[in-house]
């Protein structure tokens, strides 16, 4: 495997933005503002994720995408009490024609928002519906939500997760 460094990931095009080294890149992990770690078989492939995080990864973000490099889901992540927290969880589906959509061309998609305490919203958004649903949902078990903290090239122990309540 290996690791692209950069801001963020240009999907579209496959690449980090801003691209820099390993030694740039972990000046950026300690000091911020924001780095880019893209897990890939090799450049100008789709990556198995992209995480974008603050310094530190006191918030990161784990991006996922289909086999075109459509984006087709996000879980971020933030530190709450020492470890890290799922708080949201958003996936895009996109229409089956074999190629690459920027999110503006899904169909519909789904956020769900957590809160430690076992509180849940879903918002769920169909773009043939005149509007998006809304539920909430309360002792939701989101035990699994929690991570350790990351450190440096700690990459595949949050760019593989998935919890369960998701």
């Amino acid at each position: 495997m290996t690791y692209l460094y950069g801001r963020s990931w240009l999907a579209g095009k496959r690449s980090p933005v801003r691209p820099i080294d390993e030694e740039q890149a972990r000046r950026v992990f300690e000091r911020g503002p924001q780095l880019g770690v893209a897990a890939v078989e090799g450049p100008g492939l789709v990556p198995r994720y992209v995480l974008t995080m603050s310094a530190r990864a006191e918030s990161v973000t784990v991006h996922r995408y289909d086999e075109h490099g459509s984006e087709i889901s996000s879980t971020a992540y933030h530190v709450v009490d020492g470890r890290l927290f799922l708080f949201s969880a958003t996936e895009w589906l996109y229409p089956d024609d074999g190629q690459y959509h920027g999110m503006m061309g899904a169909l519909a998609d789904r956020t769900y928002l957590f809160k430690p305490d076992g509180y849940a919203r879903l918002r769920t958004k169909v773009e043939a519906a005149p509007a998006p649903t809304i539920e909430e949902f309360t002792d939701v078990n989101v035990s699994d939500h929690w991570l350790d903290p990351i450190e440096w090239g700690d990459w595949d122990r949050i760019g593989e997760y998935r919890p369960t309540a998701v």
